[in-house]
Protein backbone atom coordinates (compact mmCIF):
# COMPACT_ATOMS: atom_id res chain seq x y z
CA UNK A 1 0.00 0.00 0.00
CA UNK A 2 2.70 2.32 0.91
CA UNK A 3 4.52 1.99 -2.35
CA UNK A 4 1.12 2.45 -4.20
CA UNK A 5 0.77 5.62 -2.60
CA UNK A 6 4.70 6.80 -3.40
CA UNK A 7 3.80 5.93 -6.87
CA UNK A 8 0.73 8.12 -6.74
CA UNK A 9 2.45 11.17 -5.34
CA UNK A 10 5.50 10.33 -7.94
CA UNK A 11 2.72 10.47 -10.62
CA UNK A 12 0.90 13.43 -9.30
CA UNK A 13 4.42 15.59 -8.93
CA UNK A 14 5.49 14.45 -12.50
CA UNK A 15 2.13 15.70 -14.31
CA UNK A 16 2.47 18.79 -12.05
CA UNK A 17 5.63 19.57 -13.68
CA UNK A 18 4.37 19.59 -17.51
CA UNK A 19 5.46 22.82 -18.71
CA UNK A 20 2.77 24.66 -20.85
CA UNK A 21 3.99 26.84 -23.87
CA UNK A 22 4.22 30.39 -22.73
CA UNK A 23 3.07 32.42 -26.03
CA UNK A 24 6.18 33.67 -27.26
CA UNK A 25 7.36 29.94 -27.69
CA UNK A 26 4.07 28.97 -29.33
CA UNK A 27 4.56 32.75 -31.61
CA UNK A 28 8.07 31.56 -32.60
CA UNK A 29 7.33 28.14 -33.57
CA UNK A 30 3.77 29.01 -35.81
CA UNK A 31 7.14 32.04 -37.70
CA UNK A 32 9.41 29.27 -37.97
CA UNK A 33 6.61 27.14 -39.60
CA UNK A 34 5.70 30.10 -41.95
CA UNK A 35 9.23 30.26 -43.07
CA UNK A 36 9.89 26.72 -43.43
CA UNK A 37 6.59 27.00 -45.30
CA UNK A 38 8.16 30.19 -47.51
CA UNK A 39 11.41 28.05 -48.40
CA UNK A 40 9.51 25.20 -49.55
CA UNK A 41 7.72 27.02 -51.77
CA UNK A 42 11.27 28.78 -52.92
CA UNK A 43 12.87 25.99 -54.02
CA UNK A 44 9.32 24.24 -55.72
CA UNK A 45 9.66 27.14 -58.14
CA UNK A 46 13.24 26.97 -58.61
CA UNK A 47 12.89 23.37 -59.47
CA UNK A 48 9.98 23.99 -61.80
CA UNK A 49 12.57 26.64 -63.13
CA UNK A 50 15.07 24.71 -63.46
CA UNK A 51 13.17 21.60 -65.21
CA UNK A 52 11.82 24.37 -67.71
CA UNK A 53 15.08 26.21 -68.45
CA UNK A 54 18.00 25.58 -66.25
CA UNK A 55 19.78 28.00 -67.62
CA UNK A 56 17.56 31.05 -67.77
CA UNK A 57 16.92 33.09 -64.36
CA UNK A 58 13.76 35.18 -64.51
CA UNK A 59 13.51 38.67 -62.45
CA UNK A 60 10.62 40.47 -61.59
CA UNK A 61 9.89 42.98 -64.65
CA UNK A 62 11.07 46.69 -63.04
CA UNK A 63 13.71 44.59 -61.28
CA UNK A 64 16.81 44.49 -61.50
CA UNK A 65 17.69 42.48 -57.91
CA UNK A 66 17.85 38.97 -57.66
CA UNK A 67 14.69 37.35 -56.17
CA UNK A 68 15.26 34.52 -54.03
CA UNK A 69 13.52 32.54 -56.48
CA UNK A 70 16.79 33.01 -58.65
CA UNK A 71 18.91 32.64 -56.08
CA UNK A 72 17.39 29.06 -55.55
CA UNK A 73 18.05 28.33 -58.80
CA UNK A 74 21.19 29.45 -59.81
CA UNK A 75 22.23 27.25 -56.14
CA UNK A 76 20.84 23.87 -58.14
CA UNK A 77 22.94 25.33 -60.91
CA UNK A 78 26.46 25.72 -59.63
CA UNK A 79 27.77 22.10 -59.42
CA UNK A 80 28.02 22.51 -63.12
CA UNK A 81 29.16 25.94 -63.30
CA UNK A 82 31.71 25.44 -60.70
CA UNK A 83 33.20 22.91 -63.14
CA UNK A 84 32.67 24.91 -66.76
CA UNK A 85 35.93 26.80 -68.34
CA UNK A 86 33.58 30.29 -69.25
CA UNK A 87 30.12 31.61 -68.51
CA UNK A 88 28.26 33.62 -70.33
CA UNK A 89 25.69 35.82 -68.17
CA UNK A 90 23.69 38.09 -70.56
CA UNK A 91 21.13 40.13 -69.09
CA UNK A 92 17.64 40.62 -70.61
CA UNK A 93 15.34 43.26 -70.50
CA UNK A 94 12.81 43.99 -73.31
CA UNK A 95 13.00 47.71 -74.26
CA UNK A 96 9.89 48.52 -75.02
CA UNK A 97 8.76 47.30 -71.27
CA UNK A 98 10.94 49.97 -69.49
CA UNK A 99 12.29 53.02 -70.31
CA UNK A 100 16.80 52.49 -69.68
CA UNK A 101 16.38 48.95 -70.30
CA UNK A 102 20.27 48.82 -71.35
CA UNK A 103 20.88 49.78 -67.87
CA UNK A 104 18.36 47.14 -66.28
CA UNK A 105 19.66 44.22 -68.52
CA UNK A 106 23.18 45.14 -67.38
CA UNK A 107 22.14 45.15 -64.08
CA UNK A 108 20.78 41.74 -63.82
CA UNK A 109 23.79 40.26 -65.92
CA UNK A 110 25.77 42.32 -62.71
CA UNK A 111 23.33 40.54 -60.14
CA UNK A 112 23.91 37.55 -61.37
CA UNK A 113 27.32 37.74 -62.00
CA UNK A 114 28.16 38.62 -58.60
CA UNK A 115 26.20 36.06 -56.52
CA UNK A 116 28.26 33.12 -58.66
CA UNK A 117 31.52 35.24 -57.53
CA UNK A 118 29.83 35.64 -53.55
CA UNK A 119 29.53 31.12 -54.50
CA UNK A 120 33.25 30.50 -55.43
CA UNK A 121 33.21 31.10 -59.01
CA UNK A 122 36.14 32.96 -60.35
CA UNK A 123 35.60 36.43 -62.21
CA UNK A 124 38.42 35.34 -64.94
CA UNK A 125 35.52 32.67 -65.81
CA UNK A 126 32.34 34.87 -66.41
CA UNK A 127 31.47 37.30 -69.01
CA UNK A 128 28.79 39.98 -68.80
CA UNK A 129 26.56 40.90 -71.84
CA UNK A 130 23.11 42.30 -72.52
CA UNK A 131 20.12 41.86 -74.74
CA UNK A 132 17.01 44.59 -75.36
CA UNK A 133 15.69 42.77 -78.13
CA UNK A 134 13.79 40.27 -76.95
CA UNK A 135 11.00 40.35 -75.00
CA UNK A 136 12.99 38.72 -72.02
CA UNK A 137 13.39 39.52 -68.27
CA UNK A 138 15.98 37.37 -66.82
CA UNK A 139 19.52 36.70 -67.42
CA UNK A 140 20.53 33.59 -69.04
CA UNK A 141 24.03 31.68 -68.52
CA UNK A 142 25.58 30.07 -71.38
CA UNK A 143 28.46 27.71 -70.00
CA UNK A 144 31.32 26.87 -71.83
CA UNK A 145 33.18 23.60 -71.34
Amino acid sequence: MKRLLIALVVALSCAACKTVPSKEQVEASKAAAAADEAKAQIAKQAAANYAADATLVPFEKMSAKLNPVGEAQLDLLLPRLKTAKTILVRGHCYRRDIGNAKAASQSRAAAVRDYLQNAGIPSSKITVRYDTERPLHAARLVIGN
